[in-house]
């Protein structure tokens, strides 16, 4: 089986769970190509060969939200005039590979040639639970929701299957919808979780900078990423992402501070970690992943950060602790056997 595989390049979540799946995949017999741009690009391409390079939205940060004009202004620019250039590219790739299916991880320029070339197309991803879920919203989160929702209902329209990575695994009445817990890293799995003495804090936007003076006034030590810079002050110790000391630090921390996405609390549920997560404004993604978190009783979503609220969340680890005792993360190689399950009905369905 020949398939192209879209990955979005906002972030490493994306990356990082397509690349397990990949993996599998290809050891499995099928040639897989990739087209990815952005941070996925950077990741995958130390990975595999023949990663097709394109553009990818970027998302910018001001504090500790998304600065939705800038941000855009800048998708506007790249639709006009660079997404032509990707679109000729993969196009070309199109008929010179022929692929049997299209999977796409939130990547819509791939997936939109694959339509007009009436390819079929999975999408395997996380936002799309956004479509089918219902998640509580005040109205400030309106304009968010709206421009997701619209967003993944204009990108991701006329697919053959959902494939949706989901905390709980509960299934809807669509056959063409299928909700399956997270795909977690190797390097993540084979770590041995436990509780240490430090706490994890890991932030998508770098200028979040005022997080620094709070976390000061605690008798905890806290270990740092995302800021992009290595050094120690004090109490706080700051690191560059480097894949197995972020694994390991995760593993080995009482509890983590997040934000919203996905992946990180994917990882943190799977090592069985209490969360406390501030989703970052203006991405109604993350306020849902958040609000989980929350639902399942492992921890605290908070709208602004609080050293009160720190302070709370701190004195009920023991109870966040017990209740992650039932989450179930699932078999991973029974998920990716079942995505794979799930892709070879799709190819022998009739168009």
């Amino acid at each position: 089986m020949k398939i192209l595989y879209g990955i979005c390049g906002e972030g490493r979540g994306h990356a990082s769970r397509s690349r397990i799946l990949i993996h599998y995949l290809r050891q499995h017999g099928h040639e897989v190509r990739i087209i990815a741009g952005g941070k996925a690009y950077t990741i995958l391409s130390k990975d595999f060969d023949s990663v097709l390079q394109i553009e990818s939205p970027k998302v910018f940060y001001k504090g500790n939200q998304v600065r939705i004009i800038f941000t855009l202004l800048h998708t506007l620019f790249q639709t006009i005039s660079r997404t032509p250039v990707s679109f000729l590219k993969i196009r070309h790739l199109l008929k010179k590979l022929q692929p049997d299916l299209l999977i796409t991880d939130a990547e819509p320029i791939g997936y939109f040639a694959a339509r007009l070339s009436k390819i079929k197309r999975i999408s395997i991803d996380n936002p799309s639970a956004l479509l089918y879920r219902r998640c509580p919203k005040k109205i400030r989160d309106y304009p968010a929701w709206l421009f997701l929702f619209f967003a993944l209902k204009l990108s991701l329209f006329g697919a053959d299957k959902h494939i949706i990575y989901d905390f709980f695994d509960e299934q809807i009445n669509d056959p063409r919808v299928l909700f399956i817990k997270p795909l977690i890293q190797f390097g993540i799995r084979r770590q041995q979780s436990t509780s240490g003495k430090h706490i994890f804090v890991y932030q998508t936007s770098p200028s979040f900078t005022v997080l620094f003076n709070s976390l000061r006034r605690f008798n905890e030590t806290f270990i740092i990423y995302g800021f992009n810079k290595e050094r120690t002050d004090g109490n706080l110790i700051y690191k560059r992402f480097n894949e197995d000391e972020f694994y390991h630090d995760i593993s080995a921390a009482k509890a983590v501070i997040v934000n919203g996405g996905f992946t990180v609390i994917s990882e943190a549920l799977y090592l069985k970690k209490p969360i406390f997560s501030v989703p970052i404004r203006h991405q109604f993604e993350q306020l849902f992943n958040a609000q989980c978190i929350e639902r399942m009783g492992v921890g605290i979503s908070q709208r602004t950060f609080s050293e009160e609220d720190l302070g709370d969340f701190l004195s009920r680890l023991d109870i966040f602790s017990e209740n992650l005792q039932k989450y179930d993360a699932g078999d991973q190689d029974n998920i990716l056997a079942r995505i794979e399950q799930e892709i070879q009905i799709v190819l022998n369905e009739k168009k």
